[in-house]
């Protein structure tokens, strides 16, 4: 039985039409045909039924369909780990990262970690902050970079509490601070949590606009055109601002106000270790912890 029988099998059983088979396996719909024929016959029994030129998958099919995924999971697992150890790596992480960090500290910290730890392998699964905790509890993450911590019970460890830093567009750095939050419109990340702890700082403003929008990166590029200004944590501005992109001020009236990076993990490991020193380390330099 070859494992390309399989494959198109799993295809041909999803789509119950086996020019649409060839198509998405790039093959001729002769070879969909033998395939699922040599298939047939190594199992001694029909996987589906047909009726003039249409196919259902039948009773038999079904129940082979289920455990045909099993075994190309199982496989597939299994040449990903052999590739993986002919390109010398010994081990695999995946992390679960929140965009804010994936797009600041992030490029720093695996570079250095795989300076650290060549024979580790790394995976990066780009999440939300929300969803992060239970993706490492249910195992679909070995280890979390979260702007927040988790409802479940897992090892949380605080990786930097930085100020929040108001940017603005370089046309307007000549205004000061006070003038721009009563004249500019604030843009806002509701899902923030630091939000709320901003929005009481607000209130003592005689009147101000907010826009909420949910993507840090997008809130930057409309600061940087001109829409509106914005409170950023200063690991996620710190690149803009050196090139000139974007100007900070530091507002003593939101100098309590902190954004915390978090690391989760379910299990704590000589490799999970290993990550965290790089992880504190790079905060270190930073300035943020």
């Amino acid at each position: 039985m070859e494992t390309e029988w399989l494959r198109t099998f799993m295809v041909a059983a999803q789509t119950e039409n086996f020019r649409e088979t060839a198509e998405k396996r790039f093959i001729t719909q002769s070879t969909v045909t033998k395939h699922i024929q040599h298939l047939e016959r190594a199992l001694q029994t029909a996987l589906f039924d047909r009726q003039g030129k249409q196919v259902v998958l039948n009773r038999s099919g079904a129940y082979f369909y289920q455990q045909t995924q099993k075994m190309l999971a199982t496989l597939d697992e299994g040449l990903q780990n052999m590739e993986s150890f002919l390109q010398g790596y010994t081990s695999k992480l995946t992390i679960g990262v929140a965009p804010q960090i994936a797009n600041s500290t992030l490029p720093t910290i695996i570079k250095e970690f795989q300076h650290r730890k060549p024979t580790i392998q790394v995976v990066i699964e780009l999440l939300k902050s929300n969803e992060i905790g239970e993706a490492v509890y249910t195992g679909a993450v070995d280890i979390g970079l979260s702007k927040l911590t988790s409802t479940r019970e897992l090892h949380t460890v605080i990786l930097a509490q930085e100020p929040l830093q108001l940017i603005a567009p370089i046309a307007k750095k000549e205004l000061d601070a006070m003038a721009l939050l009563q004249q500019e419109t604030l843009l806002t990340h509701e899902y923030a949590p630091y939000w709320q702890e901003v929005q009481q700082v607000l209130q003592q403003f005689t009147s101000y606009q907010t826009m909420h929008i949910n993507q840090t990166e997008v809130i930057k590029n409309f600061v940087k055109h001109g829409l509106g200004i914005a409170f950023l944590p200063k690991s996620v501005i710190e690149a803009d601002y050196q090139q000139h992109l974007l100007h900070r001020y530091a507002v003593a009236e939101f100098a309590h106000i902190k954004s915390n990076t978090y690391a989760l993990t379910k299990y704590t490991s000589v490799d999970f270790d290993a990550f965290l020193k790089v992880c504190n380390a790079v905060y270190e330099v930073n300035g943020d912890v």
